[in-house]
């Protein structure tokens, strides 16, 4: 949890989340949406949950590149230091209100980088997982909250973005470009580009802006010491990446947070 930012309670929704009734309850999405945490082109980065637990309680990650498979093993080996996962269930499109998992915003699915992203097998068969992670019991209460919830899509970040968040007229408390992986990465648009797709689907979201950016990746903080969207004018501090990278955190700047 980072000190320069609110620590926030764990809301009744998720505290009252069980492995007994969590299949049989209605999907809690607009819950999940609220002052949730969104990190297209994720892959399995756990720093953002590392540092911001407490913070935010909802973390929802998208990338197309991750098949269920490699997920179910990443959250088996290394899965989250000092957490277990206490309930787990599969999502349908449906469930997101989708007719089905979001391909991308721009042109057409056989034409441009999508298409070639596409005809190199790049991006995996679409699935949703939603986890619900408790503190071990060994664990002190200084280790983080009590329990986060982790929603994972393996779908286009951009076109999630829109599904998710405009299409439902909500905003995320935070967002994160952290190493998206633009050409040889995987990733067929620049996230980082606050002229491209993703950054135009943020701030055109009538609902608003994230309020707070996380931008960073391998490299030093002089690389990362200018926001890569000018309207986070605003540093709060750099974290330190577990694989020798750098994120730095960003809020809105005083204009942007008056609109």
């Amino acid at each position: 949890m980072l000190g320069q930012l609110p620590k926030v309670t764990c809301p009744i929704w998720l505290s009252d989340v069980s492995t007994g009734t969590m299949h049989r309850s209605e999907f809690p999405l607009m819950k999940l949406l609220g002052s949730s945490f969104y990190y297209p082109s994720s892959a399995f980065d756990g720093d953002p949950v590392k540092f911001l637990a407490g913070n935010i309680h909802s973390f929802i990650y998208a990338d197309y590149g991750r098949s269920e498979a490699e997920f179910l093993q990443a959250l088996a080996n290394p899965g989250f230091l000092g957490y277990e996962a206490i309930a787990a269930r599969s999502v349908s499109a449906q469930e997101l209100n989708w007719p089905e998992f979001p391909t991308h915003l721009d042109g057409s699915s056989t034409r441009g980088e999508f298409g070639l992203i596409k005809e190199l097998g790049w991006i995996e068969q679409p699935f949703c997982a939603w986890i619900i992670f408790q503190r071990c019991s060994d664990r002190p209460p200084s280790h983080g909250p009590s329990r986060f919830s982790l929603l994972y899509l393996c779908a286009d970040g951009a076109a999630a973005y829109q599904a998710l968040y405009v299409a439902n007229s909500v905003a995320p408390k935070a967002i994160a470009v952290i190493q998206p992986g633009h050409g040889f990465g995987g990733n067929w648009s620049n996230f980082e580009d606050p002229n491209q797709i993703l950054a135009r689907t943020v701030e055109n979201n009538p609902a608003g802006k994230p309020k707070f950016l996380l931008y960073g990746g391998i490299g030093s903080r002089d690389r990362y010491r200018e926001p890569c969207w000018p309207e986070y004018g605003k540093h709060i501090c750099f974290l330190e990446k577990h694989d020798r990278g750098t994120i730095g955190v960003w809020g809105l700047s005083a204009g942007e947070r008056r609109r």
